[in-house]
């Protein structure tokens, strides 16, 4: 299993400080299936505004998880800024931008079947399948893949948990 994270403030740095607008394509794959959600937008803010996301217009066939969670901060262990009564981190098991707590959730424990605790996108397999890979990516709005930076994918997470 391959994990990669590439950081709030690297994610801030790229889609936030810069002109260029960024859109997200998540990947969700089980042994027979497949499907996938793209938003139009996607933005992390700084640090000072504690992450906060924002997503754009969803399309794709996995349902839209992530417009749930437009506008809410990360929350992580220490630091709980949803509005749930408990902090959905500890219960969750990962940082996410939680709300009260998520119809997302790739930072999930891989596995896991009791309701919520795993990977899981609510919209296409529910809270109690964990999906076994996810994958989310980000690149500039509207970017056909033609251009010299081909080469060049911008990839946030690789596997079945990880952002």
């Amino acid at each position: 299993m391959k994990e990669f994270w590439l950081g709030l403030d690297k994610l801030h740095n790229l889609t936030a400080g810069t002109p260029t607008r960024y859109e997200v394509r998540v990947d969700l794959q089980t042994a027979n299936e497949s499907a996938y959600a793209v938003y139009d937008s996607f933005q992390v803010a700084s640090s000072k505004e504690r992450y906060r996301l924002t997503v754009g217009k969803y399309r794709g066939t996995a349902g839209d998880a992530l417009t749930y969670h437009n506008g809410w901060k990360f929350t992580t262990f220490d630091r709980d800024n949803d509005i749930a009564l408990s902090n959905c981190a500890l219960t969750h098991h990962g940082g996410w931008w939680y709300k009260n707590c998520h119809l997302a959730n790739p930072n999930g424990r891989y596995g896991e079947t009791k309701h919520s605790e795993g990977v899981n996108w609510e919209p296409w397999k529910g809270h109690e399948f964990s999906i076994p890979y996810v994958e989310l990516k980000i690149r500039p709005h509207g970017y056909s893949g033609e251009h010299v930076l081909d080469r060049k994918k911008w990839t946030l997470g690789e596997n079945s948990r990880t952002f």
